[in-house]
């Protein structure tokens, strides 16, 4: 099964087939509202709750500038935090934080957020070679 990687001191999601093969990396972070009651996804390697298609939420959540981009979210199995996970959303809509991030910077509530590439590349993947786990690492709270 394939496996996703979060580097949050690099800023990478890198997607690996079920043969361990790169078949793609994208931009992303985890940067989080003030008011997110998770500031940050923990270190450690999570199951993933949608592992042939990501959870879908409708019109205006799944667009490009939608909270969760045109192909929903994935979400990650994590104690008491039932919707977090990955997703791409707020292309060009800059939050409200001073340096008014756009895209995979844009915050979150607790999720990483990619872009839609990526999030297209994860998306294919999972069809033939479902998702099995996201590993999260060197992450923490990102201001």
């Amino acid at each position: 099964m394939s496996h996703v990687t979060f580097d949050g001191q690099t800023h990478e999601l890198i997607v690996r087939d079920r043969n361990g093969r790169v078949v793609g990396t994208g931009h992303a972070n985890n940067r989080t509202d003030s008011h997110a009651t998770l500031q940050f996804v923990p270190d450690g390697t999570y199951a993933v709750r949608d592992r042939v298609v990501p959870h879908r939420h409708g019109r205006a959540e799944d667009t490009v500038n939608g909270m969760y981009g045109t192909f929903g979210i994935i979400r990650i199995v994590m104690n008491g935090h039932v919707g977090i996970g990955i997703h791409a959303g707020r292309q060009s809509e800059p939050d409200t934080t001073p340096e008014r991030a756009i895209g995979p910077d844009h915050v979150t509530k607790g999720c990483i957020r990619t872009n839609e590439e990526t999030m297209r590349c994860i998306t294919e993947l999972m069809r033939n070679d479902p998702l099995l786990s996201v590993t999260v690492l060197n992450n923490r709270r990102q201001r």
